[in-house]
Parts: C-alpha cells; structure tokens; sequence
C-alpha cells in the first residue's frame, strides 16, 4: 500500500490541519517517553519499556500528522507517511521495525531482549529529536 492509497481506502483521512491536538499529542509523546525511561530495566519490565517507548514515537509521528491536515487509523500508514510524504525513509524504517516489535508483543506474546530494548531506550528519542524539523512552529 501507498500512502495515497490509503487515503484512497480509508485508513488516512484529509483533515483541517488541527494545532490544537498536535500540541496535545506532542506533550503525550513526550511524557510516554520520559515514563519509559523511568521504568526499572528488568525481565519482566521489558515489554513496557518498549510498548511506551513505541507509544511516545506514534503520538509524536501522529501530531506530525495532524499538523499537515492528516489522521491516521492505522499504525502501518504512518510508515508510508514518514517515508512519502516526509520524504524521511530512514526514519520511516526505524519507525516500522519498531511498529513490527510492538505488534509481536502485543499480538502474539512475543519476548523482547534487553538488548533491544536498551537500544530503543537510546534510538527512540533520538528519532523524536531527528522528527522535531518536521514539526511546525506555531506563533502565539
């Protein structure tokens, strides 16, 4: 699927561009990943470390979203937004291959290793801070 498909079936709809939940989801994504960071790293703890850590990064793509006139209904889309619309494939790639890990966990029980999660505890952030270039300054 393309992201215009999507558009096309759906699963991204063309909005007015809407500042107000973008700021919101900002803020969301920000405490998502600042909570995540806080969450003692151990065995059983892995899983929600990631799932916020991943949940942060969506709200952050998301806000992006809402501030170019576009609501996503599926976390796929945001995929294809990142790399076509953005024009940000490498992004777009992390955000997919973490997309893919949470599903795993989330759908099928999947385990995450330390190691991959110590990673997102460092990558995570650091796409949001890459992502900050895309987000439109809004003057009061």
């Amino acid at each position: 699927m393309r992201f215009k498909q999507g558009i096309r079936e759906g699963s991204v709809r063309i909005i007015t561009p809407d500042y107000i939940r973008a700021q919101s989801l900002f803020k969301s994504s920000l405490q998502a990943i600042s909570s995540a960071k806080k969450i003692a790293l151990e065995t059983d703890t892995l899983k929600s470390i990631l799932r916020e850590l991943y949940e942060g990064l969506r709200q952050y793509c998301e806000a992006i979203g809402y501030q170019r006139g576009y609501k996503f209904s599926s976390h796929e889309v945001i995929t294809l937004f990142l790399e076509e619309i953005l024009s940000d494939s490498k992004i777009a790639l992390r955000f997919d291959r973490y997309r893919k890990i949470r599903n795993g966990i989330n759908y099928y029980g999947d385990d995450v290793s330390i190691e991959t999660v110590k990673e997102a505890l460092v990558e995570m952030p650091s796409l949001i801070k890459n992502l900050e270039k895309y987000v439109k300054k809004i003057k009061n």
